[in-house]
């Protein structure tokens, strides 16, 4: 169901940050802007739903400096419950954004450098290889060949110990990229050990907060597990993320919509976010290595704006994310860029982009998982049809 009704003109929209004008409305007393967005939402992701038979979706578009949020289906297929402005959605990979500045506030703080090696913090690393790859390095996925996921029988603390103990260079480390989840859970580790706190506290106790995000968890407590909502795999079968090696540091977060467009906000303008965590959101937006017309960055993949959707799309191939791709050190960047992060887990799915020239950003949060191709479209989309 969408909050949007035009026989009773009612837009289910919640404003962050500035407030609806009643400049250029139509009769109903709705904004031509607002009824743009709405139209554009509905054209570019309505029809994702139906073709991959999506329970839920929540939608938000940053225009001209407003926020709308958008709210479709059912957060649980199996009692009826409808998607609204507190149901959660797990993020899968967009998660390591948070991680990033979890890592660069812990640098702003004085307690690590991005320069610094793992054992440091880590001691049990000493005498191993990945002790030769730096934070940065780590964080940016250019050890060479960390591969995308932890071998599935590694799970406890000992065995992601082990695991790295007797991991071994192939590549050359800092000109190969190879995304991969063990390189930012090694990171994030890394830095909770910095900060000298578990991962799960420096997120929801310290990071967070200074995020000004009021519903965003690693692990949802008690009192938020009915917004929590349902993902469904490919057989429509609820399921919701399991726990796994770094589980929290690289895909762990579930947020809701408001929370991640406001998220979103900072990054656009982070002069809006507190003067505590500002340099810690501007350092995550710092490009260190590229990869064809795609810049690594901390947690974001960054292009020189304007970017074609081929240029979006090629940077989630299968040649980008499952290969070890050579890269090139990156010593100055100029002009305008755009920002983007996919997610997913097995039964969510999730898009943020932003263009701060523009000062237009969009969230996409589904509780199924579709192609990343078609939700980079979707989005590309909506913000050539606002222009």
């Amino acid at each position: 169901m969408l909050f949007f009704n035009k026989s009773t003109a009612i837009f289910c929209f919640f404003i962050s940050c500035t407030s609806i004008t009643t400049a250029n409305t139509n009769q109903a007393g709705i904004s031509s802007d607002q009824l743009k967005v709405e139209k554009a939402i509905n054209q570019s992701f309505q029809p994702l739903m139906k073709k991959y038979d999506v329970a839920g979706m929540a939608i938000g578009v940053i225009y001209k400096g407003k926020s709308y949020e958008q709210y479709s289906g059912l957060q649980s297929i199996a009692d009826h419950k409808k998607v609204t402005k507190n149901t959660l959605f797990e993020l899968g990979s967009v998660s390591k954004i948070f991680t990033a500045i979890a890592g660069t506030y812990a640098q702003n703080l004085g307690k690590m450098s991005l320069q610094d090696y793992p054992a440091q913090y880590l001691p049990a690393l000493k005498n191993s290889e990945i002790n030769q790859v730096t934070l940065l390095e780590l964080a940016t996925y250019t050890s060479g060949n960390l591969p995308l996921q932890f071998p599935d029988q590694i799970q406890t603390d000992a065995e992601i110990i082990q695991y790295f103990q007797n991991w071994h260079i192939k590549n050359p480390i800092g000109k190969y990229r190879q995304y991969s989840n063990p390189s930012i859970g090694l990171f994030g580790e890394v830095t909770a050990k910095a900060m000298k706190m578990p991962f799960k506290t420096l997120s929801e106790q310290v990071i967070y907060p200074q995020l000004d995000l009021k519903h965003t968890y690693i692990q949802v407590p008690k009192q938020q597990l009915k917004n929590y909502a349902f993902g469904y795999d490919q057989k429509n079968q609820p399921i919701r993320v399991t726990a796994g090696a770094f589980d929290t540091q690289a895909y762990g977060v579930k947020t809701n919509l408001t929370d991640l467009l406001h998220f979103i906000n900072l990054n656009i303008d982070p002069e809006l976010a507190r003067a505590t965590i500002k340099p810690a959101i501007k350092a995550t937006h710092t490009g260190y290595y590229k990869i064809g017309d795609m810049t690594q960055a901390l947690g974001w993949e960054k292009f020189t704006y304007p970017a074609t959707l081929q240029t979006l799309l090629e940077s989630n191939s299968e040649r980008v994310v499952m290969q070890s791709n050579p890269v090139e050190k990156i010593t100055v960047e100029t002009g305008s860029k755009v920002f983007h992060k996919t997610g997913s887990t097995n039964g969510f799915g999730s898009y943020i982009i932003y263009i701060p020239e523009e000062k237009f950003g969009l969230v996409m949060l589904m509780n199924k998982k579709i192609s990343n191709p078609e939700r980079i479209k979707a989005a590309y989309e909506v913000f050539h049809s606002l222009q």
